[in-house]
């Protein structure tokens, strides 16, 4: 194999890494790169003796290395990060009047947390065992901290 060969196979095993990591999710993309990759330092090491494969696996590694650096440096991940704001909110008990043995309404499907109707107010709830469809009785059996507990009310 030539050496013209092996830095192809080198330059699009990179190109395939940084194709995985900002344009396609997965890993088959990213794999066959590290794949590519291997075999042509590998290739460098068999074919043009273990001084050229030195500097091949060395100049690869230094290439990804700086690769990463400067994507981690310039922030190009922050494109993938969420800028969405959380508009949920957990319970807050003290301004809930919601007790134990008091009963409601599922107002969505419990598995297990869910929203229901108690005393006339909506509250995240948290059924005590297993799935509860929407438009289920149920009572309140626990209040911890800013989680209420539930069971289902068989009428």
């Amino acid at each position: 194999m030539t050496l013209s060969l092996i830095i192809a196979l080198i330059l699009v095993g990179i190109i395939l890494i940084l194709i995985e990591i900002f344009i396609t999710p997965g890993f088959i993309v990213g794999a066959i790169g590290f794949i590519l990759l291997g075999i042509g330092v590998y290739e460098g090491y068999s074919t043009l003796g273990s001084s050229t494969g030195n500097v091949i696996l060395i100049s690869t590694s230094v290439f990804v290395a700086i690769a990463l650096f400067l994507s981690f440096r310039d922030g190009a991940w922050n494109r993938f990060a969420s800028k969405d704001t959380i508009i949920g909110k957990a319970n807050n008990l003290d301004q809930i009047n919601v007790n134990v043995g008091d009963t409601g309404i599922t107002i969505s499907a419990l598995r297990p947390t869910g929203t229901a109707s108690i005393n006339d107010q909506k509250v995240e709830v948290i059924a005590d065992g297993d799935f509860i469809p929407a438009n289920q009785t149920i009572e309140v059996v626990q209040r911890i901290d800013h989680k209420i507990f539930i069971k289902k009310i068989n009428i």
